[in-house]
């Protein structure tokens, strides 16, 4: 099955939908995100690339992360795959950059974070490179037009609904392919 390149909170934000809205679409978001996932996954077969879960690094965070006292470091389960030099990743969407690596008492610290615009809860997920952050870009406009598209079917006037659809689709599919081509982001 293919990997959730994306969130609910991701797909609903550009739905326009509050928290409330988001609880009750869950199911029908979650099979767009995963529909857009195997559209991915298979874009990428087609280039003959492998599918970006293949080369995205990821991990959790090991404890909750607040903006006001950890503003530089966050505490990760692992940072196999992280550059020790620095780099970048998100979590949870939140892009960040990072200089260092740091393994303290047998806990694994990113530090000199910039970037973080809020707090995080222990267990989050982790992904390095601006690589990832495309994809979950790519993946929720492509959510958010399949979720539109569905919606219109049942919908007997015209509304602005179809033309959000073909502006995330064809967004989402333009650089899709464009990743998928480069096979990088840099």
């Amino acid at each position: 099955m293919a990997d959730m390149y994306c969130s609910v909170a991701d797909v609903g934000s550009r739905l326009g939908l509050d928290s409330a809205q988001r609880t009750r679409a869950n199911n029908r978001i979650e099979s767009c995100i995963r529909r857009s996932a195997i559209d991915i996954d298979q874009t990428f077969l087609e280039y003959g690339r492998d599918e970006p879960s293949g080369v995205i690094q990821q991990t959790t965070l090991n404890a909750e992360f607040d903006l006001a006292t950890d503003s530089t470091q966050f505490r990760v389960a692992s940072f196999t795959g992280f550059d020790s030099d620095g780099g970048k990743g998100n979590i949870e969407g939140d892009t960040f950059a990072y200089t260092s690596l740091q393994n303290v008492g047998g806990s694994h610290y990113i530090q000199g974070v910039t970037g973080l615009s809020f707090d995080h809860a222990s267990g989050e997920t982790v992904q390095y490179g601006e690589f990832a952050h495309v994809v979950r870009e790519i993946c929720a406009d492509l959510a958010a037009s399949y979720y539109l598209e569905d919606e219109s079917m049942f919908q007997t006037t015209t509304t602005d609904g179809s033309l959000r659809s073909s502006a995330l689709r064809e967004r989402g599919e333009r650089n899709l392919m464009r990743l998928a081509h480069l096979g990088s982001v840099g």
